[in-house]
């Protein structure tokens, strides 16, 4: 899967930020470079590019007195003045608009972007499907996507960097000491050289878990009234609940949490509405619960993911005291079963 932007649509990007960092950009302007992003996905990636871009020849404005002392005569700075200016913020818009100007789109993107300024594509990508996806990453790292999960990717000579927006997501990273790989959510980040892990997002987006099935990885949150570091060992999981700003460190069987991944779901003394929440990830024909009573009972064994529901209840009914009802073509309602001498 290739997102990047093509060259015409990321010069216009280039052309578009540099306007709107210039003093007399004017509110029909605005517009017009509002109405030129809902293009569609590949003008926004574009713009995000430079954006990224941008923001990093600023960092390095920052600390290379060089590339400042270029950028000074650019902008028509005199020698007077540069000696006064040592001080100056290269983070502004200004200067990075001028920057982008400078030194040229052609230079960003294409040979040497990663040489000299480390800028990469973001590619985008979401599971819309009802099973799981796999991705194989530039790096030769693996990722399976659950359903509904999105996220987003960067690769580029320094770093790997993942952002995940929503869902669930196994990583099998290939090793590279010279390149970390990040998953973030927020303020919450995951990094880990060469380890096998998958991160869970609630679907609230308020509370999300990382387990460890292979390796080492270090959690942090980087929130100021909130910050902290975990690592973790095979073996655990680390819950983080944002709202109520609690984490906990649990002891879980990593080969039954991730089996989603290898397409099979595990469960293991699985309380029943959770191993229906698995279940129904998958299925066109949902199974609901028609008595809470059913909910904690536990339930084991090995299932296909997206596989019959109707074999699936069966083999319920076949352990658990309980009966079906077909209350439409997608859906199958599970009660207890009574014994009718006593009921």
């Amino acid at each position: 899967m290739d997102n990047r932007p093509i060259n015409i649509m990321v010069t216009q990007a280039a052309q578009w930020y540099t306007r709107l960092h210039a003093p007399d950009c004017t509110s029909a302007e605005h517009d017009m470079f509002k109405a030129w992003l809902a293009g569609g996905r590949e003008y926004e990636q574009a713009y995000k590019s430079v954006v990224d871009a941008a923001s990093l020849v600023s960092e390095q404005l920052n600390s290379d007195p060089r590339l400042q002392a270029l950028l000074s005569g650019a902008l028509g700075e005199s020698s007077a003045k540069k000696t006064t200016t040592s001080g100056l913020n290269f983070k502004g818009g200004r200067f990075a608009a001028a920057a982008v100007i400078l030194f040229g789109m052609a230079v960003f993107f294409t040979f040497g972007r990663e040489q000299m300024l480390d800028v990469s594509p973001t590619e985008y990508y979401a599971n819309t499907d009802i099973s799981k996806q796999r991705i194989d990453l530039s790096d030769g790292s693996i990722v399976d996507l659950d359903v509904g999960t999105k996220l987003t990717v960067v690769m580029s000579a320094k770093a790997r960097r993942i952002e995940l927006e929503a869902g669930r997501a196994f990583f099998e990273v290939a090793h590279d000491k010279t390149r970390p790989f990040s998953v973030s959510k927020g303020t919450t980040e995951v990094v880990a050289l060469g380890t096998r892990f998958e991160v869970d997002i609630a679907p609230d987006q308020h509370a999300l878990s990382v387990t460890l099935a292979e390796g080492s990885v270090a959690v942090t949150n980087s929130a100021q009234a909130d910050a902290w570091r975990e690592v973790l060992v095979p073996g655990q999981q680390l819950a983080i609940d944002n709202v109520l700003h609690r984490r906990q460190i649990l002891t879980v069987n990593a080969d039954v949490v991730t089996s989603w991944s290898t397409g099979f779901l595990v469960f293991d003394g699985t309380p029943l509405y959770k191993a229906l929440d698995e279940v129904n990830r998958y299925a066109k024909v949902k199974v609901v619960l028609g008595d809470n009573y059913l909910a904690q009972r536990p339930i084991s064994g090995n299932f296909l993911a997206g596989g019959n529901t109707s074999d699936f209840v069966d083999t319920l009914a076949a352990v658990l005291p309980i009966r079906t009802a077909r209350t439409g073509a997608n859906e199958i309602v599970l009660f207890e079963k009574y014994d009718s001498q006593n009921h």
